[in-house]
């Protein structure tokens, strides 16, 4: 089959510095996220190298972090930390059933991707002036700039020298959304940022009815 390019299209675009898919979330059913971790391990010789468990006001998030032999395909696997019906069953029942939960796209430079999605009209979730004020104190002798992770949203996790800035769309296809993410010498997944992100979420569900405290 033969495309061709409507009239005026730019057939060389510039891009936004994004190169690579770094890791496919997964969302799964509570008590399912071991077992498909095994399955993984088992068929693909995956291996886990990151296990967070993550408790916020009223629920919880449960996830492994799994990688293939060559560490280029990373899929973390998310199940609910508890009994309660919280952000992973929000999206189990938009999606119906399980699925990607998110993509998380490599960038060369996250401040100038940042600027080319937000001309291009994607909304990036916003963060708290509050965050930036405690950068110094998580990490000492940050040399990244505040005031411009701060005019973009970017957050920040690491140690000097190891350090990972990333930043998330809105939902872009359903329940589905956007990571974008830089790696400076750090191989995780923003742990120090994943706590404050469930509980700024979690917030959010239950402004929208969708949590009852």
């Amino acid at each position: 089959m033969d495309f061709e390019p409507l009239p005026g299209a730019d057939l060389h675009p510039e891009g936004l510095g994004l190169t690579y898919i770094d890791h496919l979330t997964n969302n799964v059913y509570r008590g399912r996220m071991a077992e498909l971790a095994e399955f993984y391990e088992r068929i693909f010789n995956f291996r886990e190298i990151r296990y967070f468990d993550i408790e916020g006001q009223a629920t919880g998030v449960k996830s492994k972090a799994m990688t293939s032999p060559c560490g280029k395909i990373r899929i973390p696997i998310n199940e609910e930390g508890n009994d309660k019906a919280g952000q992973i069953q929000e999206y189990l029942d938009m999606y119906h059933g399980e699925g990607i939960q998110h993509i998380a796209l490599g960038s060369t430079n996250l401040y100038d991707t940042v600027d080319g999605l937000q001309m291009n009209g994607i909304k990036l979730l916003n963060t708290s002036e509050t965050y930036y004020e405690l950068l110094p104190k998580r990490i000492p002798e940050l040399q990244e700039p505040i005031s411009e992770l701060l005019a973009r949203n970017i957050l920040v996790d690491g140690q000097p020298g190891e350090l990972l800035l990333q930043i998330f769309s809105e939902n872009q296809l359903g329940p589905i959304f956007f990571e974008f993410i830089q790696r400076k010498g750090n191989s995780g997944f923003g742990e120090g940022n994943f706590k404050a992100l469930f509980e700024t979420m979690e917030l959010d569900q239950m402004r929208r009815g969708v949590l009852k405290t």
